[in-house]
């Protein structure tokens, strides 16, 4: 039986599959199509049927995939047409953005204005009713003004509606029979409720996540069905068929398409449990991420192989607070555009020319020089044999645009040229990882640097060495890594509901009722999913604050149900995490009980990199190519290596360049890489490491 992994990128769609019993591994990259994503699924799969014809549909028995619809659909404003019903009196909540100010540059931007929001005012409907913070009934929900806004949504074309009432998380009664009325005056539109969404205090926050849930919604269930069907004609008959969530952990592609959401960081997530995953197996203490793709670059820190997980954040100005993997993205890849700026500048992103037309090397009609124009021109990237010879490369493209739109302009010949577009990106990328541990309080020269996606590669020891990070590991299949987190992960769902509560005097009763119906749905949601309930390990967790704080911290309960003598552990573990986390705490305060959480997981078989055949013998290069790594050296002739010949032991100086088929790896001057037992490139920068020392 197989596993396969399937992650659509900015430009490529990246394929592995994984036979179970023997570990064998099958790869292949296929374009993106921007216009029908779902196409590049099926043509992924029937790619890589066609080059490993062993591979039969019905030996396929979990398939997973990492998309950014969800994303693109946000940024690009093409989400479905949305309305908003609220609590009368609130309808403004909203436009004000929880209060949100400008910061940075936007402080002086006289033409700033605030992100819009995903639905207008005259799309905002207010809905009498109101509960109360202790979950009573104040006021009846007046079912006539949810029929009447419900009948003039269906007039205005509205396809799907976004309900959050205030403290619906405490009692979801008048949530639950306002989605009744909707269906009954308006059958064919979608309905997110907030109580299901994002059922925790902080009303904006769930407002705002519960609107985005519903813009994106229409799109990612429209999506989903059809990469099912696509899937289904292409004769995969498995059940197992996962969606990445921005959690890192996997979700059925049926119940993904109720929480649009939880994708929104689907493709990036995947990179760094890969990432993860690769540390552990090499026993590297500390790793960031290094993920470039077509149209952006992806960094995650993560200490002690841990990623970061945070529970509020924004996708394109709109504020989320669903559980996420903490990443960093910057709007440079390899179909970055090079431009000159106002003041007469050149400029990097963070515009892209994506898959279609793409870079203009590809020959599909790009007019822009790009990153990748600019690595085909200084040798870095081999027009022959671009994806392994399958898509046709032109070098005269790339050296006429990159003449005609940068070198001329500039007074520049076409190799300072395309020198300069390397270096503005790679600053641009410098500073995006020097920020990532600034955040952090962290120390790069205790790190190493895991390149991935097409791009990283090319790019990871010129950025690592900049950022004083002392080695660079390139992955065996570095173009499809985020494929690859894909099969090492496991199903995940957390679960929630906010029960406000001193925790002296909170009942665990209550505390075990609320466990329990959490755990039914996670039953529930496993049997779905095609496991069985002695498959699911439930963690229960309590968010818990000392007294008028604003924000809580997450500690673990016992696994069986709570008793009052729980409660002066979970008491300790909440000081010395408020301790560990901002270096105070207050034993003699009473915490109290913000959210109940569980997160349920169902362990599945893991992708594991096969070992490979010693031999610490000199590699022969394959060929040599005239590459450029400085304008005042000029071009040198640098040994090329086919990393399907390499065997662990290999030692590599450089300069040097790794070819395999889904990306490239330089080795630049005065570095020097080695093969390791299980087919990872690691290259020393010669940036000197610091010792492991307990940091605060």
């Amino acid at each position: 039986m197989w596993r396969v992994g399937i992650d659509i990128g900015g430009t490529f769609t990246d394929v592995i599959g994984m036979e179970v019993e023997t570990g064998k591994l099958a790869v292949t990259k296929v374009p993106s199509q921007p216009a029908d994503p779902a196409g590049a699924v099926a043509a992924g799969r029937r790619n890589r049927m066609e080059l490993h014809p062993q591979i039969r549909p019905g030996d396929i028995d979990f398939f997973a995939h990492g998309t950014t619809v969800a994303t693109n659909a946000t940024i690009e404003g093409k989400g479905a047409k949305s309305a908003l019903f609220i609590t009368e009196g609130f309808g403004a909540l909203y436009d004000m953005r929880g209060g949100a100010e400008p910061l940075g540059s936007d402080m002086i931007d006289p033409q700033y204005s605030k992100p819009r929001g995903l639905v207008p005012q005259h799309r905002t409907f207010e809905i009498t009713e109101r509960v109360l913070h202790d979950g009573s009934e104040h006021e009846p929900l007046d079912e006539e003004s949810v029929r009447r806004a419900a009948r003039r949504c269906r007039e205005m074309e509205v396809n799907s509606i976004a309900v959050c009432f205030l403290f619906s998380f405490m009692n979801d009664a008048h949530e639950a029979r306002t989605a009744e009325l909707i269906k009954e005056e308006h059958p064919a539109c979608r309905v997110s409720l907030s109580s299901i969404v994002l059922p925790t205090i902080r009303e904006y926050v769930r407002l705002s996540t519960t609107v985005l849930d519903a813009y994106a919604g229409p799109v990612v269930g429209t999506y989903l069905k059809r990469v099912s069907d696509r899937l289904v004609e292409t004769g995969l008959g498995t059940r197992k068929i996962f969606i990445m969530q921005s959690n890192g952990g996997l979700m059925q592609i049926e119940i993904a398409a109720e929480y649009p959401n939880q994708t929104l960081l689907s493709g990036p997530a995947a990179g760094v449990v890969f990432a993860a995953s690769l540390g552990r197996l090499l026993g590297e203490k500390d790793v960031v991420t290094f993920d470039i793709g077509g149209t952006s670059t992806d960094i995650s820190v993560l200490p002690d192989n841990a990623y970061q997980e945070t529970r509020s954040g924004q996708i394109h100005d709109q504020d989320i607070g669903t559980p996420m993997i903490q990443i960093r993205a910057l709007g440079a890849g390899g179909g970055t555009i090079a431009w000159i700026g106002p003041d007469g500048l050149l400029k990097g992103g963070p515009q892209s020319a994506g898959a279609s037309p793409g870079p203009a090397c590809y020959g599909l009609g790009g007019q822009d020089a790009t990153v990748t124009d600019a690595n085909i021109l200084l040798g870095y990237l081999n027009p022959y044999n671009f994806i392994g010879g399958r898509f046709k490369i032109s070098p005269d493209l790339a050296r006429e645009v990159i003449q005609r739109r940068i070198a001329e302009p500039l007074g520049l010949s076409v190799e300072e040229a395309a020198l300069g577009i390397v270096r503005v990106v790679s600053v641009n990328m410098e500073v995006g990882v020097r920020l990532s541990f600034v955040e952090r309080g962290l120390d790069p020269r205790r790190f190493a640097l895991v390149a991935f996606g097409g791009g990283g590669p090319v790019l990871g020891a010129r950025v690592a060495k900049a950022v004083g990070i002392p080695r660079v590991i390139v992955p065996p299949y570095p173009g499809i890594s985020c494929a690859m987190g894909l099969l090492q992960t496991d199903v995940k769902h957390n679960y929630l509901r906010s029960r406000l509560s001193p925790l002296s005097t909170v009942a665990c009763d209550d505390l075990n009722e609320i466990f329990a119906n959490l755990e039914e749905r996670a039953a529930r949601d496993a049997e779905h999913e095609g496991f069985t309930a002695d498959q699911v390990e439930c963690e229960r967790q309590l968010d818990l604050r000392y007294p008028f704080q604003g924000y809580e911290l997450t500690v673990t309960c016992p696994s069986g149900p709570l008793t009052e003598a729980d409660k002066p552990a979970i008491r300790e573990a909440f000081d010395a995490r408020h301790q560990e986390v901002y270096g105070t705490s207050a034993p003699g305060e009473t915490p109290e009980v913000v959210n109940v959480r569980l997160t349920s997981t169902v362990i599945v078989p893991k992708l594991n990199l096969p070992e490979l055949e010693f031999d610490d013998a000199p590699p022969t290069p394959t060929a040599h190519r005239r590459v450029l790594f400085d304008a005042a050296d000029g071009y040198v002739d640098a040994p090329v290596f086919d990393r399907a010949r390499l065997k662990a032991g290999a030692f590599i100086a450089g300069p040097a360049i790794v070819e395999q088929l889904d990306s490239t790896t330089v080795v630049l001057p005065g570095m020097s890489a080695t093969l390791e037992r299980f087919g990872n490139i690691i290259i020393e920068t010669g940036a000197s490491a610091t010792p492991v020392v307990a940091q605060h």
